[in-house]
């Protein structure tokens, strides 16, 4: 059976990274601290605690996003000790190394509470990239990148992601895992795992009612849509008190970028021009 690496803690960035391009996973134990998450946590119960299932629709979008799970966007409103997360520099340099050299400037993608509850079913197997149809048009690369802090203990038994390690290099229209190559990415409260958007994974079963709540910081190429729509989540007003990185990422800011290798942009005018004029002399 194959399993997904832990490192420790205190790992290095490059160390992260070659086990995530040797295997399409990896977790970092303790990526986050305990204060950091019971405040965390504190913070977004009330969200939860507040929840109604949503009608995604189609009977297959369904079962794909859960019938026992919840799931929630704009997380920097809910909880907004989120900002540290999403702005980890440990995190970004991941990100830096994995998607910046097809963009230059990459976004948030996605804010996400992911609590599989007892009696759901393990979601499909799919890989991330597939939502965006860049991926038809270039294939080889990586357009979006997922980080998955565990809030709560992840085990095998209450809904753990599955995870398919070396399935970052698959041909997918052609390969399908085999039960042999799945496994699950168990790890304990506060750790982290990296998925790139190639990496086949998926959602787990819960058998034993225990909850399992998941904190998804997920990140993708500037100049691609973002699923989650940060602007109805959060305010101008609510960004003038955030750092000027943590407005980038969000969107607060114009895309453009220039190089030997780049150009693209400018994307997100306002008023014909960056929207980082909205935050001067405040």
């Amino acid at each position: 059976m194959p399993e997904v690496a832990h490192l420790p803690s205190n790992c290095s960035t490059d160390d992260l990274i070659e086990v995530i391009e040797r295997d399409g996973a990896a977790i970092v134990d303790g990526f986050v601290c305990d204060t950091w998450l019971a405040d965390f946590n504190s913070a977004i119960q009330t969200s939860i605690d507040a929840y109604k299932p949503y009608d995604y629709g189609e009977p297959e979008a369904q079962e794909f996003l859960g019938h026992q799970t919840v799931r929630l966007n704009g997380l920097i409103s809910k909880a907004p000790n989120y900002i540290d997360l999403m702005s980890d520099e440990r995190l970004l340099s991941v990100m830096d190394h994995f998607l910046a050299p097809h963009c230059g400037q990459y976004r948030l993608n996605s804010s996400e509470i992911i609590e599989i509850h007892g009696g759901e079913t393990a979601q499909e197997l799919h890989w991330d990239d597939v939502i965006w149809p860049a991926h038809f048009w270039a294939p080889d690369k990586l357009l979006q990148f997922n980080v998955m802090v565990a809030a709560t203990d992840f085990t095998e038994t209450n809904g753990a992601t599955q995870v398919v390690p070396g399935s970052h290099l698959w041909d997918h229209e052609s390969r399908t895992a085999r039960p042999d190559e799945i496994t699950q990415a168990t790890m304990k409260a506060g750790s982290a795992v990296f998925i790139p958007g190639k990496t086949l994974h998926g959602g787990g079963n819960n058998t034993d009612g225990t909850k399992r709540r998941a904190i998804v910081a997920s990140y993708v190429l500037g100049w691609l849509r973002t699923q989650e729509n940060h602007f109805l989540h959060t305010t101008v007003e609510q960004a003038h008190q955030w750092p000027e990185r943590v407005r980038q990422l969000l969107g607060y800011d114009l895309y453009a970028h220039y190089d030997e290798n780049i150009q693209g942009g400018p994307l997100g005018y306002y008023e014909y021009g960056s929207p980082s004029a909205l935050f001067e002399n405040k």
